[in-house]
């Protein structure tokens, strides 16, 4: 068996043992009505519901336009494209981020110009990103980490005046808002993703939404492989295929229905969370920002020492954790040695707890009760 079966046989069996998962998508027929109606109707592709989805989610976002895409990660890429970022441009990104961040911006041909997060937000701050500000840079791309924000409108202000662009990764921030305002309502565009884990889903999938009518036209001819729509044989872009499909967009629009629920599910688990870990001196649970109203993504926890013992023993009691976002500057395929304290902390110290909306009282109640047991044991 080679290295990349192993380690993908090794995760599914730690997956399968995980009593409590970290997180679980929740579906039920409203989901399997509309995927029938779908395949009946034999047309696949994108058409009425895709439609349908996408105003459901400008309209939420405060947005004129928004784009279905394969996935966020592709909506980043064609929206820097159409923005003609690219060769010899440097976009400023957190080291503390997904890989999709930096990975879109080397993919539309430009540098990731890395920048270290504030310990408390997780974010980006305005001192960072002027230090970071050089005549390469054509663009910030803002992380709303775990659904967090914080000096949004000052950033978005300071690279209006400068003359950079500001692009909000809002994957994980999906009805989030900074200062009353949806997190992915700021910037020149920002987008969303509807993977599994997110507060809805279509199993893969992203949006990409903006208020610039020409950036969404030219959006829309890269995602059509250059060509305004199916059906029309004029390629005006050396386009790509980013096209969403009518059963994701189907099982989306159900998910929608119950948004408000899972809005408020997610977040009366924080609180629970919250609630039963406040005494605990070890740890301490993730505040979001004052001006941002999260739903939160993720329960995310901080140690005192480094997080991996709790996270080994919590995952030997069936309960599915996970680390927080290793520094991109030094993964492989970038290996930048410069040092990024703040993400090395958050990566070592932080450990995300099971969050779905669905989970139980008491499912939550043993989560911290395995926790406390951990640190009474390790005093």
């Amino acid at each position: 068996m080679n290295t990349k079966e192993t380690s993908y046989n090794e995760y599914i069996s730690r997956i399968n043992k995980e009593k409590i998962p970290c997180y679980e998508p929740s579906l039920n027929s409203k989901e399997i009505i509309n995927l029938s109606s779908v395949i009946k109707s034999g047309w696949l592709s994108e058409k009425k519901f895709t439609r349908t989805f996408e105003k459901q989610i400008s309209k939420i976002c405060q947005r004129k336009y928004s784009i279905a895409f394969t996935n966020a990660t592709s909506a980043l890429i064609v929206g820097m494209k159409s923005l003609n970022i690219g060769k010899g441009d440097e976009v400023i990104v957190p080291s503390f981020t997904h890989s999709a961040d930096p990975n879109s911006i080397s993919a539309a041909g430009a540098i990731p110009k890395f920048a270290e997060v504030d310990i408390n937000s997780m974010c980006l701050d305005l001192s960072t990103i002027k230090k970071n500000v050089s005549k390469k840079t054509k663009a910030v791309l803002y992380v709303a980490v775990y659904g967090n924000a914080n000096e949004l409108d000052k950033i978005e202000k300071y690279c209006q005046k400068n003359k950079i662009y500001l692009i909000v990764d809002a994957a994980a921030a999906l009805c989030s808002t900074y200062k009353n305002k949806p997190i992915s309502s700021y910037g020149i565009f920002a987008v969303h993703s509807f993977f599994a884990d997110k507060t809805i889903t279509t199993g893969e999938g992203g949006m990409l939404l903006t208020n610039n009518e020409k950036l969404s036209q030219v959006c829309n001819l890269y995602k059509h492989d250059g060509r305004k729509e199916r059906g029309v044989d004029k390629i005006e872009k050396a386009g790509l295929n980013c096209r969403f499909t009518e059963l994701q967009a189907a099982v989306g629009v159900a998910q929608f229905s119950k948004l408000n629920l899972f809005v408020k599910k997610k977040i009366q688990v924080y609180h629970y969370y919250k609630k039963l870990l406040s005494k605990l001196n070890d740890i301490k649970v993730f505040d979001y920002s004052n001006q941002c109203r999260a739903v939160p993504h993720r329960v995310v926890i901080f140690t005192k020492k480094k997080s991996s013992n709790l996270i080994k023993y919590l995952s030997q009691n069936g309960i599915g954790v996970r680390t927080l976002f290793m520094p991109m500057n030094r993964q492989p395929a970038y290996n930048i040695k410069k040092k990024y304290k703040n993400s090395e902390y958050l990566f070592n110290h932080g450990v995300c707890l099971p969050s779905a909306p669905v989970l139980k009282k008491k499912e939550i109640k043993f989560v911290c009760e395995k926790i406390i047991k951990f640190y009474e044991k390790n005093k």
